[in-house]
């Protein structure tokens, strides 16, 4: 044997006793400003599974995988299961393809029943309604439209070559790659159109599984084998099944290593945060390579990725994923016939991935979030804030005042110093898989608030609020731009009453008060809305004859709200996750309105007309679309045109009246800017709503004289060999102002705002002059509660309702509903039995579902449950209204922010803070003052430092040929090397 054919069967020996073995790469490392770790690797001891060990010929690999998995369970380890069929404890299959796309659409409020083609042009015609695109856009081709999405921050998982969603197209391909002869001979073959019971049956003949076993212990066995179907044909890598394992689990492993060939214990690194959850938001988690993005990752020329590598999913992790990815090593290894590793003939190093310097100093960091914290609580509670750099009293209050938002950046050069979002999370939660129960955790406790505490949400870029008084300086700008003297003085009385309504001060709001005689120094200093109401409009309501003489409007603040970057993003888009706030228009009003319109129709018109019931949906939709349109019309039609043309829509005599009424006085005669508009705009009210992020650019550029400068995070990226792969540029354009030195008027309004203004006891005694402004946005609107139902059903006898007549109808409603849906799926039942190519198994199932009797029923969920009863009230009573249905609930708290900058001669740090439902301004000053109090001073044990650390200028460790790039480089050389 060794004389015929030699080479051939040294080859085929070689090939069963040599291995390769992957020695997983350490991710790259993730540092702050002074290299201080914030993200690293730790080893883990994983299980792995080779396949063609598992596989090999004399081996029971069904055998092996059920007793690993059965050990794995028994352990409670948690292991990789991407087997896409789920067995329900009643015995139901499903796909989780079909699951991941009805939670897509439960989540975009996208009706279940839409196809591919119809969820994309849903998805659309939502966003021409509320003005993100235009009516054009729905004309542009397919893919063009796309990518218009995709630009637009909204990413349908569909195909639109052939309107396929991406997880349905996925589904199609995994069921069609299960085509084989078993070895007796029968041909297996799975089909696209197979029901998930029918395709499990014929996957478990696929590998032969024992038809002893139970579908339970089956799956269990899929779930290995297809974690290794996944490598595709890189059958010779090892996949990780479960990892950091117990020792129970390491010891099982290697005590049957003889009789579970395959199996293996490794040791890899695994990320490590060990910080926990200091700046969770801007390192953002890692986690396996999502089933959509697989193969996207696997053909990856560049990096080379296996099934069960970790990649960044969110923040930093995931922007700079090619920098962190390392380089898989290798050992080549000769093992025995137990698999077992007799002898290392080869290794190849891994390489681990570059190292990422962010621009966030981790001890003005911890600073930021401690102040966060700190913060939340006084504003609940009340009590002392205690600070370093003064401690303040305060009275509490805030009782829904769960969250907030802060964030600090070097005027000079946009990098970030601290972001910190409250609550936050720790990601250590992700690193090998996060439970079930860790997860639900960090998810909002009321789903119906859009204000509920969510600790995974970054509000520095993505919460988008209503700015309040901090505006005012774009205000404020604008009417010095357009010719206003800053000494222009108005005799405030508090109040402006227009049109029956009322436009007030804060002071005369609270207790009838004004604030005198004011200029604009003294209007920023004291925060007066009269005075900016005034100015904003050009017209002095007070008195018209001493009005400021100068042409201003919404459209030209709103013009300086755009210089001032309030209309795009802040430099951080391409780092961690930004929804940037938008500079409103009246566009967007119209578009907001007839959204608000629609809404109100399908629940208070759905019940209103004489010719067709409610369930006659698309003649329905067409009736509300034709009142919409009124919108549109300017002027709007008067209060008979509107009645009349719902007489001529059919419109049930008695209901015309009520609702002709609510339609033109809520809607239509609001629906352009009227002067409240105007004013409301001016003080930072109204549509105005912006992130801190882009609030905190905002006030840079007041600060360093008039440059947008792009906020980043990122400070270098550093390779192996020690080279700088990427060093950040400033990016900065100078706002093309009419004179710069206006802004100087704005600085002086400011700096009163610290010295005897609303800021004064938090600065008082301070180490630096600050430069500050205070802001409260009002809210008016009711807290959703938790369980929509329950509130509802509570107070049924408050709305003067029978419970006994209101259940009957609700119960109607979701009957005719149901009986609609069960028309519907026998309709699509009989439309896939006229199918070809429909297999017997499926068929016959279709057609026992038929037989059975088909009855679909509405999902049990609050929402739903919610919305029903709500429609039923409304049908028992006609004439109440949302709001005496929701009177019963909180009212929102106002928001608190404050904006500063320091020191207010030579500024290098600018900082916005956003309380949400802090009531006042007075709550979003506390972190700020920590922060800035830090920066300029340390903490106070740094003060016992042989050299003066208050001093940033001394001791400068740069020479005198480099480039200033910021505060970095100013910090006192002993404070660096302590640090």
């Amino acid at each position: 044997m060794n004389i015929f054919q030699y080479d051939y069967y040294t080859n085929l020996a070689d090939s069963k006793t040599y291995k390769e073995v992957t020695i997983k790469a350490a991710r790259g490392e993730i540092r702050d400003r002074y290299g201080r770790l914030i993200a690293g690797n730790t080893n883990s001891f994983v299980v792995e599974v080779s396949s063609d060990q598992l596989t090999a010929s004399g081996n029971d690999a069904n055998g092996i995988a059920l007793k690993i998995m059965n050990k794995l369970i028994e352990n409670n380890e948690d292991y990789e299961d991407n087997f896409p069929i789920i067995i329900d404890k009643n015995g139901n299959y499903s796909y989780t393809y079909d699951q991941n796309v009805s939670e897509y659409k439960e989540k975009n409020n996208i009706p279940a029943n839409l196809n591919a083609k119809e969820t994309f042009y849903y998805l659309v015609d939502s966003l021409i309604d509320d003005g993100t695109l235009k009516k054009s856009d729905r004309d542009l081709k397919p893919a063009e439209l796309q990518k218009k999405l995709n630009s637009k921050g909204y990413y349908p998982p569909i195909l639109v070559s052939n309107f396929t969603f991406t997880e349905i197209k996925d589904k199609n391909d995994w069921l069609e790659s299960f085509v084989k002869k078993t070895s007796s001979g029968e041909k297996i073959e799975v089909k696209k159109t197979d029901s998930a019971k029918v395709a499990f049956e014929k996957i478990r003949k696929y590998y032969e599984i024992d038809e002893s076993l139970s579908d339970q212990d089956a799956r269990k066995i899929l779930v290995v084998r297809n974690l290794i179907k996944s490598q595709g044909y890189k059958t010779y890598y090892p996949v990780t099944l479960a990892s950091n394992v117990s020792e129970e689990t390491i010891s099982f492993v290697e005590e049957n290593a003889a009789n579970m060939s395959g199996i293996s214990i490794s040791s890899e690194p695994i990320r490590y945060y060990p910080n926990g959850s200091l700046a969770s938001h801007v390192l953002g988690y890692v986690g396996k390579i999502p089933s959509q993005k697989l193969d996207e990752y696997l053909n990856n020329k560049e990096k080379e990725y296996q099934s069960d590598d970790i990649i960044g999913l969110t923040g930093i992790e995931a922007t700079q994923e090619d920098n962190l990815k390392g380089i898989d090593g290798y050992k080549k290894v000769k093992v025995n016939a137990t698999g077992k590793i007799t002898d290392e003939l080869e290794v190849k190093e891994p390489v681990s991935g570059d190292t990422v310097y962010l621009t966030l100093d981790m001890d003005l960091q911890k600073v930021a979030e401690e102040g966060l914290e700190k913060t939340i609580k006084v504003a609940n509670n009340g009590g002392t804030f205690k600070s370093d750099y003064g401690d303040v009293s305060v009275s509490g209050g805030a009782v829904n005042a769960k969250t907030g938002a802060v964030i600090a950046v070097d005027i000079k050069t946009g990098e970030v110093l601290a972001s910190a979002s409250y609550p936050d999370y720790d990601p250590n939660l992700f690193v090998t898989g996060i439970s079930s129960k860790d997860y639900d955790k960090l998810q909002p406790k009321n789903p119906n608030d859009t204000l509920a505490a969510s600790p995974l949400l970054n509000l520095v870029t993505q919460g988008v609020f209503q700015p309040g008084s901090t505006f005012k300086m774009v205000t404020g700008m604008a009417a010095l731009e357009n010719g206003l003297d800053p000494n222009y003085t108005i005799a405030d009385t508090g109040v402006i009453k227009l049109e029956g309504q009322t436009f007030g001060d804060a002071v005369w709001n609270k207790g009838g008060g004004n604030h005198g005689a004011v200029n604009l120094y003294k209007a920023i200093q004291e925060s007066c809305n009269i005075y900016f109401g005034i100015v904003g409009t050009g017209t002095n309501f007070l008195n018209e004859s001493h009005s400021p003489g100068i042409k201003m409007n919404s459209k030209k603040i709103l013009e300086y709200a755009k210089l001032f970057g309030l209309n795009e993003n802040t430099g951080l888009e391409d780092e961690i996750t930004e929804v940037a706030g938008k500079v409103p228009s009246e566009e967007d009003k119209i578009n907001s309105t007839k959204i608000s319109l629609r809404s109100y129709l399908n629940l208070n018109i759905l019940d209103s007309f004489t010719d067709i019931d409610e369930n006659d949906d698309e003649e329905m939709d067409k009736r509300i679309d034709e009142i919409v349109s009124w919108v549109d019309e300017y002027p709007c039609p008067g209060r008979g045109e509107v009645m009349n043309r719902l007489a001529d829509l059919k419109v049930k005599e008695d209901r015309i009246e009520d609702l002709a009424d609510s339609i033109l006085f809520t809607y239509l005669k609001f629906a352009r800017w009227t002067t409240s508009d105007n004013l409301n705009l001016s003080i930072g009210q109204g549509e105005n709503a912006y992130t801190p992020s882009q609030i905190v650019r905002y006030v840079m550029a007041i600060a360093n004289g008039g440059y947008l400068t792009d906020l980043t995070l990122t400070k270098k990226v550093v390779n192996n060999d020690y080279e700088t792969t990427f060093e950040s540029k400033i990016v900065s354009e100078k706002i093309d102002f009419k004179d710069d030195d206006n802004l100087k008027d704005l600085i002086k309004g400011m700096k009163l705002v610290t010295t005897e203004g609303t800021a004064a006891k938090y600065f008082a005694n301070f180490p630096v002059a600050v430069v500050a402004k205070s802001g409260t946005a009002e809210r008016n609107d009711k807290i959703p509660t938790s369980n929509e139902y329950n509130y509802l059903m509570k107070h049924l006898s408050s709305y003067g309702v029978n419970k006994d007549e209101v259940l009957k109808v609700y119960n109607q409603l979701r009957k005719d509903r149901e009986a609609e849906l069960t028309k519907n799926r026998i309709k699509e039942i009989n439309e896939e039995l006229k199918k070809d190519d429909l297999d017997d198994e499926t068929r016959a199932e279709l057609e026992k579902e038929l037989k059975d009797g088909v009855d679909e029923k509405l999902a049990n969920t609050d929402k739903i449950n919610a919305a029903y009863l709500r429609r039923a009230i409304k049908k028992v009573k006609p004439s109440i209204t949302d709001e005496k249905i929701d009177a019963y609930k909180e009212t929102y708290g106002d928001f608190g922010w404050a904006v500063a900058f320091a020191p207010a001669d030579d500024p290098e740090i600018a900082v916005a803070a956003v309380i949400p439902q802090g009531t006042t301004s007075t709550y979003a000053f506390l972190p700020i003052k920590d922060i800035i109090g830090y920066y300029v001073s340390g903490s106070p044990e740094d003060e016992s430092d042989s050299t003066n650390n208050n001093s940033k200028d001394q001791n400068s460790n740069s020479d005198d040929n480099s480039e200033d790039t910021g505060s970095d480089n100013k910090l006192n050389f002993q404070v660096q090397i302590k640090k």
